[in-house]
């Protein structure tokens, strides 16, 4: 593996960018071959009496049988212990100078507030992880989202013709396009202060919506590269380092097919390796009603809490690229599913 030397000053961290079987009693029986073929009175009401309460015996029975013993949601836990994540997370982007050019990481983060509201996490994202000097975005433009639009207002004439170097030129379109993709944002338009969409965006002329999807390209799983001075495994996306994307009739991966071609690195002497660890084995992959579920199996004496960590964060940017509502993972060895919601949008 190359090394990789981090651009310094280029990482940017988000603030903000979750039977029991029951015997059944037959009831006694009233009848005596040796009882008289009549009864008093105080016998016949004590006879009904017996036969009241035998009854609602019975009844009582027959509701508690006909109870599940174990309760699911929508079939996908197999009763497993379940866990729900904060629906509140943000993306974070960090930038590497390589031997081959420059790189943008991307991790997730979940936070705490209960609301997931897309919109503003999507803005803070974009804001906390301004890679220009001068922070062009929180300092001189003003962000609105009506999704699936990014507007980005300059606040002030020139704002966006900021000198900047060629390298944070780079980084700014690359993480701004990237962070936009994995919330949902199909085109971003750029106005100058009279609203005209003609301003120079970090040495850039752009006088027309920039559609998203052909300025990335089709994104399709990702890949870990290990920060050493930040001690943390963050995630580069398959589009970006020639990882496979398409079939072989240029159709993107469908969501199974990506997580199949998350096992493996095709590049030679790759600067990043797959986010699946020796010992973690996807058993299923799939996408229905806007839930993406992947069961897996972990083993127990290879495989460390770090690792299952970086497992999921890399399963929950994948599962963005597919403008999923909710991913669940659902491990079979620890008998255990997670859900990981992502922001109302």
């Amino acid at each position: 593996m190359k090394n990789v030397k981090k651009m310094a000053g280029m990482t940017f961290a988000v603030l903000l960018l979750a039977s029991c079987q029951e015997t059944e009693d037959q009831p006694p029986s009233t009848e005596d071959t040796d009882s008289p073929s009549e009864t008093t009175p105080d016998e016949e009401e004590a006879v009904e009496a017996k036969e009241s309460n035998e009854d609602s015996q019975d009844n009582g029975d027959e509701e508690t049988s006909d109870e599940p013993v174990d309760q699911t949601v929508d079939g996908a836990s197999d009763g497993f212990e379940e866990t729900q994540a904060s629906p509140s997370y943000s993306i974070e982007t960090h930038a590497y100078v390589t031997e081959t050019g420059y790189l943008t990481a991307f991790n997730i983060k979940r936070g705490e507030d209960e609301e997931g509201i897309a919109e503003k996490s999507l803005m803070q994202s974009l804001i906390e992880n301004d890679p220009t000097t001068l922070e062009i975005l929180g300092s001189y433009a003003e962000l609105t989202v009506d999704m699936p639009t990014l507007n980005v207002k300059f606040t002030e004439k020139g704002g966006g013709a900021l000198s900047t170097t060629s390298a944070q030129t780079t980084f700014f379109y690359s993480s701004l396009f990237g962070i936009s993709d994995l919330y949902g944002i199909e085109e971003i338009v750029f106005t100058n202060p009279e609203g005209e969409e003609n301003v120079i965006v970090a040495q850039r002329l752009v006088d027309k919506p920039l559609i998203v999807e052909e300025e990335r390209g089709i994104s399709r799983g990702y890949y870990t590269m290990y920060d050493k001075e930040l001690e943390q495994t963050n995630f580069l996306a398959g589009v970006d380092v020639g990882e496979q994307v398409a079939d072989e009739n240029g159709e993107p991966l469908s969501f199974p097919e990506t997580v199949e071609a998350m096992k493996t690195v095709d590049q030679e002497e790759a600067t990043y390796s797959s986010a699946m660890v020796k010992g973690v084995e996807v058993v299923d992959a799939s996408l229905e009603n806007e839930t993406a579920t992947v069961r897996f199996t972990s083993d127990e004496e290879t495989v460390t809490e770090p690792d299952l960590i970086v497992f999921e964060n890399a399963m929950q940017l994948a599962a963005l690229d597919f403008r999923v509502e909710e991913l669940r993972l659902i491990n079979e060895t620890l008998e255990e599913s997670t859900t990981y919601p992502f922001a109302v949008k």
